[in-house]
């Protein structure tokens, strides 16, 4: 079985999203797919089958500001990245539900009491938007705290932010791992950086951007965000007829 793991990397899964749609297209015949953070929300987006709207939906958010005194108290931050990706995920998911979706999305959040992986499936969740926002939530950057499961919980790269794992533990024997650095590394947690994916029992490729990435992590501008998706549907483009 093929998975799909997605790197969370802020704004730079531009990359992921132009990648998420070549497979799409390619009609990848992938059995599950992972994400934390950014990378959670592409995921999610692939397995129900919604990768071809992500490139429209990221060109939605180009030249949008960080900054909103408007709604700084609808937000709890002068910072609007809480508006903005929930603002997305409805637009883009609905009511959550995918539960009879195409394919299932694991998505990785930290639960803060005790740092722990939590892993969500779209297979259990009534509504995923929570789940996904919570995988993405950093503080300050993020206004509104998310509770899963009644707790708490932070960003899911805090303790992992390439989720192959639990893509092993389902039973996927091949892997295609994204990630955002033109060298092919990860940062894994915060404190692994520059990690070399790897993981034991599958086959692992790593699909990368060809050079670096203007888009930085916390860009929205509309040149760099074109840029980034265009060189991950290319990517994705030649991965696919390797598959």
């Amino acid at each position: 079985m093929l998975g799909v793991a997605f790197e969370g990397c802020a704004c730079k899964a531009a990359f992921h999203v132009g990648v998420a749609a070549a497979l799409h297209e390619a009609k990848v015949p992938f059995g599950l797919t992972a994400g934390s953070s950014s990378g959670s929300i592409v995921a999610t987006a692939l397995a129900a089958g919604l990768a071809p709207s992500l490139p429209s939906l990221w060109r939605s958010l180009g030249d949008r500001p960080l900054v909103s005194l408007a709604r700084v108290l609808h937000n709890r931050s002068p910072f609007d990245m809480s508006y903005l990706v929930a603002d997305a995920l409805r637009r883009t998911l609905g009511d959550g539900d995918l539960r009879q979706a195409p394919g299932e999305a694991l998505v990785t959040a930290t639960r803060l009491r005790d740092l722990a992986t939590l892993v969500l499936s779209t297979r259990e969740e009534a509504d995923m938007v929570p789940a996904i926002l919570g995988s993405c939530f950093f503080p300050i950057l993020y206004g509104r705290h998310v509770r899963l499961r009644g707790t708490l919980v932070v960003d899911g790269g805090l303790t992992d932010n390439l989720p192959l794992e639990p893509l092993v533990r389902r039973g996927c024997t091949r892997i295609l791992a994204v990630v955002a650095s033109p060298h092919g590394t990860s940062n894994k947690t915060p404190i692994r950086r520059r990690w070399q994916p790897r993981v034991a029992g599958a086959k692992l490729t790593v699909l990368h951007p060809r050079r670096l990435l203007r888009v930085q992590s916390w860009d929205l501008s509309s040149m760099s965000m074109n840029e980034a998706i265009d060189e991950g549907y290319e990517v994705g483009r030649l991965a696919a007829r390797d598959l």
